[in-house]
Parts: structure tokens; C-alpha cells; sequence
């Protein structure tokens, strides 16, 4: 693919739209954004139709890159009704071009426009792109299970985008000055402190919170995630994170326990094989998070303490079997970890919901989990119990002296 590019230095922002159904507003958009004093680069991911204005990469491009021809698309597209297949060839093929663009320093932020097919296309795309890349998708209906984890910025037309008329005009419009006021700013990631990659959880903010204040009394800076951890890992891959700590590791319950995200089970993998420091709690692990009111949770946890924590999220205290099932799959990806790894258990519970009195205080399960680190972690690692709940002051100040130990460990290479 070759590009007219003007000489002067100018930042490039990528348009995509399918030009078929999207092209006037894709059109509109170019003009707007080059107004601005940007250059453009428009992708056209459609299929079927004519396009409606002119794309810097074609449709044809785009199958090529997705591993077939447009006219073998167009030729599926006369037989089947299913458009899935067809748009996964499309979804490869502009997230390959996208990728590609930006390690050749030609995108600085992309928009996207269109309905469902163009919102699974352009999203998709948008989430090959590493944190920090300006990504704007406008669109009339969003579904959460295609946004993932990533740094998207999403913007709903009121009407559906079908023609130039005054309403979306003024949309586009706005589309087209947000992207540009976020393509100004420095998407590097600049460091002037050790990055720690914590986890949180509501129910372990506020120790959370301490720990942050301390750490950052000790020199550091931390960056927590709440409940999901894949950006966590993606910053690991770029080498941006310096220590690991995983204070409320609950996400390890949804993938290992209800399955409800199983291809995140890598979760712990990147960080050991960077060889980073590590420092576990087991911060929330007594809690099963489910994602349903308190009546539509299935009959199996019917005998379990429950806690309603929102109309739609419900909280249900683990059992035995959980916690050893938990303990076996930790302690295998610790034990495998290059680099020092610490873990510090507060023998007095886990969470807000874990103290003495609370709904969730079960020591007899708790201890299960403890028994079974204790007794599957390599001589290697690090094994803390401290006599106290997750919420205490002993316990957080502990906490912070051990990772601060570690990390000097694993600055020393001494893991």
C-alpha cells in the first residue's frame, strides 16, 4: 500500500467506515478532520455495495490482508445468508492493515463509523492497537462483549447514521474534533518512577488505597485494575510494568472456578516468564462475583452466604473445594515464575465482607486455601501468614515491607 503523504510533519488519523452504507459520512469526517490540519487515511472494510467516496486502502486490500479475494467475499455473500464468516475475513484483514500502519508510524488515532457490522469491524481493529492510540468509535448500538479491555472511546449517535442531514452532521462533527483533541496528546507512556500493577477490588479499596500511599512514599508509582486484569498483562508484554502486586486476584475465580472467562487463563503466566516480581494476596478470593440479581442465581449456591452488592451483582462466599482448586492452579503458575515471588496471607480474612461478625467470616475455608499454598509453593518462594484481617494497618504495613524487599531482590537479581 502506498500513501500520499504531504511533506510537513503531520499527524495521521485513520477513518474507517464500511463506503457502501457509510461512505458520505466517512467522506464528511475526512473533510473535517483534514480542516483540522490532519492527515487522513481511510479504510473501506465493505463488501457488497458501490462505495460512496474514495479510500485510501480498498476493500480489495482489505479481503487481500484477511487472506482471500473480495470477489471470492462477494461470491459467499451470494450464497449465504450467515455474514459472520464473511466479516471475520474483514476483521483480519483491517486489523492486520491497522496494525500495520501504526508500527510504520502512520496512525495516531483512529475513527471508526457504522452500525453493527461496521461497530464489530471497527472495534476489533481498535483493539489490535496497544494503550494510549487515540480510539474513537461512533456508533448507534453498543454491545459490551465487543469492547474487551481496551482504551475505547465510544460515542452513541442518537439517530442512525444514514446520510448527511443536521443532526448527524453535528455528531460527525463532534467525532471529528474529539479524535483530533486526542491524537494532540502524547501517547507514550513515560516513566520517571518504578510502574507496580496493582489489583482491586471494591471490597479491598481501602488497604488498597494505604498501600498506594505507602508505596508511593517508597519511590514508586502504581496503576491498579479493577477486577480484569488483560491490560494489565499487555502492559507486562511492553515491558511498562516493574512489579507485580496482585492484592485482589478475584478475576482468578472467574476463570477458574464459574468459567465465565476461560481464555483468560494465562492470567499470571506473562509476568512470570518476564521474570517480575511478584507479591500475592489473597484479597477477595472469598467471594464469587456473579454478574445477576440474588434470584436468578443457580440453585447450586442456594446453601452459601450471599451478598447483594448490586441490583444486577451478587456475591457468594466460597467453599473448600474452591479454595484447593484455587491454591492447585496458583501455586503451578508461581512455582514456574522466573522471577521472586512473595505471597502474605492475612489469617484474619480476605475482604470487607470476611471480618469477624460479617456474613462472608468463614476461617475454616480460609486456612483450606493457606494449608494448600503452604504445602504445594516451591522452597523458593516466600510464604508470609500474618495475624491479621486485610483491612488492618499491620497487615498493609507488612504488605508494603515485603514488595519493597522483593523489588530490591529482583533489582539485585537475587530471585
Amino acid at each position: 500500500m502506498e500513501f500520499q503523504m504531504n511533506e510537513r510533519i503531520a499527524k495521521t488519523i485513520v477513518i474507517m467506515g464500511t463506503l457502501d452504507t457509510k461512505g458520505f459520512e466517512v467522506g464528511y469526517l475526512r473533510d473535517k478532520i483534514r480542516e483540522k490540519g490532519f492527515e487522513t487515511i481511510v479504510i473501506d472494510p465493505g463488501i457488497i455495495g458501490k462505495p460512496q467516496t474514495e479510500s485510501d486502502v480498498s476493500r480489495e486490500e482489505v479481503a487481500h490482508a484477511g487472506g482471500t479475494t473480495l470477489d471470492e467475499l462477494q461470491r459467499m455473500a451470494e450464497v449465504t445468508s450467515d455474514r459472520m464468516e464473511l466479516m471475520k475475513i474483514m476483521i483480519a484483514g483491517a486489523s492486520e492493515i491497522v496494525r500495520g500502519l501504526y508500527e510504520g508510524k502512520r496512525l495516531n488515532g483512529i475513527l471508526s463509523v457504522g452500525g453493527s457490522m461496521g461497530m464489530a469491524i471497527g472495534v476489533s481493529s481498535m483493539k489490535s492497537l496497544p494503550l494510549g492510540v487515540p480510539k474513537l468509535m461512533v456508533g448507534t448500538h453498543f454491545y459490551p462483549q465487543y469492547l474487551g479491555e481496551s482504551d475505547l472511546t465510544l460515542m452513541q449517535s442518537p439517530t442512525d447514521i444514514m446520510g448527511l442531514n443536521p443532526v448527524t452532521n453535528l455528531i460527525l462533527s463532534q467525532a471529528a474534533g474529539a479524535i483530533c483533541a486526542m491524537a494532540e496528546e502524547n501517547a507514550v507512556i513515560q516513566k520517571s518512577r518504578p510502574l507496580i500493577a496493582m489489583t482491586g477490588l471494591g471490597v479491598t479499596t481501602q488497604p488498597l488505597m494505604a498501600l498506594q500511599r505507602i508505596l508511593s512514599s517508597k519511590g514508586y508509582d502504581t496503576v491498579v485494575f479493577h477486577g480484569n486484569s488483560e491490560m494489565m498483562d499487555q502492559l507486562v508484554e511492553r515491558d511498562l510494568i516493574d512489579g507485580i502486586l496482585d492484592f485482589s486476584p478475584n478475576e482468578l475465580l472467574r476463570i477458574f472456578i464459574i468459567e465465565e472467562t476461560p481464555w483468560r487463563a494465562s492470567r499470571l503466566n506473562s509476568a512470570g516468564a518476564k521474570g517480575i516480581p511478584q507479591l500475592f494476596v489473597p484479597g477477595s478470593l472469598d467471594m464469587i462475583v456473579l454478574r445477576m440479581a440474588r434470584e436468578k442465581i443457580p440453585p447450586v449456591y442456594a446453601d452459601r452466604s450471599i451478598y447483594q452488592h448490586g441490583p444486577h451483582i451478587t456475591g457468594v462466599r466460597t467453599n473448600k473445594e474452591e479454595m484447593k482448586k484455587i491454591a492447585r492452579i496458583l501455586s503451578d503458575k508461581l512455582n514456574h515464575a522466573k522471577g521472586p515471588v512473595t505471597v502474605v496471607i492475612p489469617t484474619e480474612g480476605f475482604s470487607a465482607l470476611d471480618r469477624k461478625g460479617f456474613s462472608f467470616h468463614d476461617p475454616e475455608t480460609d486456612d483450606v486455601l493457606s494449608t494448600e499454598l503452604k504445602r504445594l509453593l516451591g522452597d523458593d518462594i516466600d510464604f508470609i501468614e500474618c495475624d491479621a484481617h486485610l483491612f488492618d494497618d499491620v497487615f498493609v504495613e507488612e504488605v508494603a515491607k515485603q514488595f519493597d524487599t522483593l523489588m530490591k531482590r529482583g533489582i539485585h537479581g537475587q530471585g
